[in-house]
């Protein structure tokens, strides 16, 4: 069974979309040199990625090579995107729009 999360809640207990679970990260990895397509080997534990994009957008995919063309996702430039792992996937790639971008990943 895939692991539950808290996550944050509203003044009405509802959950509030976005937020971030209730437990220390995992992993984080930075890089400010994604220029071709880079992976990441997940933790075994992790269940819920938090990915950056800062100064242009990031493609991902899981398990093979990441392009502009062969992507499962994108987060735009400057935002961060809440990513649930897929059961089985053990590895993501990421590759950037252009060659400013910087990747943040913090894994739950």
């Amino acid at each position: 069974m895939p692991p539950t999360f808290n996550l944050g809640r509203d003044a009405s207990g509802n959950v509030m979309v976005g937020s971030l679970p209730d437990s220390l990260p995992l992993a984080r990895t930075y890089d400010a040199t994604v220029s071709t397509s880079t992976p990441l080997t997940l933790n075994v534990a992790t269940a819920l990625l938090e990915i950056t994009a800062i100064g242009a957008s990031i493609f991902y995919k899981w398990g093979a090579t990441a392009s502009s063309t062969a992507f499962d996702g994108v987060v735009p430039s400057n935002t961060s995107k809440l990513v649930p792992v897929p059961q089985g996937q053990t590895t993501i790639q990421f590759i950037e729009e252009v060659a400013t971008a910087k990747l943040a990943v913090v894994e739950f």
